[in-house]
């Protein structure tokens, strides 16, 4: 059994998927390393009550917290099941499910001698407030209100052209608060991959067990479709063969498993491009947006791959080949020009 069915619940079987296919086709297996990976950390440097690697357990946990989501309920339960008063332990615990369930960076990890150990920006979050729900608002806000009436991407923008046009280094990660996130100088995009995870919550979205936003899932597929669109990666057209060989040497150097779904998110069309209809990630969207269109080439395979402006495009192309025949014909005559003078002084 998937640790996705003990840990999210099962999805149901009638719902299809948001390119149409079936839900049975989910891969969880990049889900699944994501909670081995999670239960190594917590063995390594936490004392939990429960202990990680106690799956039935933590289970229950997962179905206490899916169903009432009350923080202080969930430690009373994490104490009578492991027979632990000790707080912090049980908070350990806590913060191991609820990472789970999540898939954000919450609760910090510190051994004795004060490394912490994490991904996101510092600090990590704590889950403060009484329910869960206040807690996933806080952490997927709405994005601030900004004029993008009539603002599209354009379908020039993936995560091919980000990284080959304008040298935006593709970097996954197992936090969906990163998801979106320009780090080093904006030479970096943290894309959240688990596209299996994102499928089964959309699905759940209006039932009791929700525990992201309502919207939240299907909005960050989307985006996953915008950065590797289907009709680009599934075609076996030549031209889209060099997106194929790039995403999968991504794969492959990748220290993760990458869900093997991630081009399975559809084609977005124009409207799905409208900025105005993205409410939790629009502001990221803006701001990547920013940084692609005010990026300029500083390699010829940089201009090659750039298509943003096809008459900028083709003029710099034109002005190559014309220096370069202009520099071949100068090498030519200058050929010409010294077996010319050797003749005069060697005449045969």
């Amino acid at each position: 059994m998937s640790l996705a069915h003990i840990f999210l619940g099962q999805p149901p079987d009638q719902l299809h998927l948001l390119n149409g296919d079936q839900v049975s086709l989910l891969d969880f297996r990049a889900y699944d390393e994501y909670v081995q990976r999670q239960q190594k950390i917590f063995n390594d440097m936490s004392s939990s009550a429960v202990s990680p690697y106690d799956e039935e357990s933590l289970g229950k946990v997962a179905d206490e917290i899916r169903q009432h989501k009350q923080r202080g309920r969930a430690i009373l339960y994490i104490s009578t099941l492991a027979g632990n008063g000790d707080s912090i332990a049980s908070e350990a615990t806590l913060s191991l499910v609820v990472r789970l369930i999540l898939m954000v960076e919450i609760g910090s990890l510190e051994k004795s001698f004060g490394f912490m150990y994490h991904t996101a920006q510092c600090p990590l979050p704590q889950w403060t407030e009484n329910d869960l729900t206040s807690l996933s608002r806080r952490l997927f806000p709405f994005s601030p209100q900004i004029d993008c009436s009539g603002v599209s991407i354009p379908p020039t923008f993936d995560a091919w052209s980000l990284e080959n046009v304008a040298g935006i280094k593709i970097e996954f990660t197992d936090n969906l608060a990163d998801h979106l996130r320009l780090a080093n100088n904006d030479t970096q995009l943290y894309v959240f991959h688990h596209v299996a995870y994102l499928e089964h919550q959309r699905h759940i979205s209006n039932s009791q067990n929700a525990v992201l936003p309502d919207g939240l899932a299907e909005e960050s597929l989307r985006t996953l479709a915008i950065l590797f669109p289907q009709s680009d990666h599934w075609s076996s057209l030549r031209s889209t063969r060099r997106r194929r060989v790039w995403l999968e040497r991504l794969r492959t150097n990748s220290s993760r498993t990458i869900d093997s779904r991630l081009t399975c998110c559809g084609t977005p069309n124009m409207d799905d491009r409208q900025l105005g209809n993205f409410r939790f990630w629009r502001e990221r969207l803006v701001i990547i947006k920013d940084v692609y269109d005010e990026s300029t080439p500083n390699s010829f395979s940089q201009w090659w791959y750039d298509r943003r402006n096809g008459v900028q495009w083709h003029n710099f192309w034109v002005a190559i080949v014309i220096l370069g025949l202009t520099a071949f014909f100068g090498l030519i005559q200058c050929i010409l020009a010294a077996v010319q003078v050797y003749k005069a002084y060697h005449p045969s």
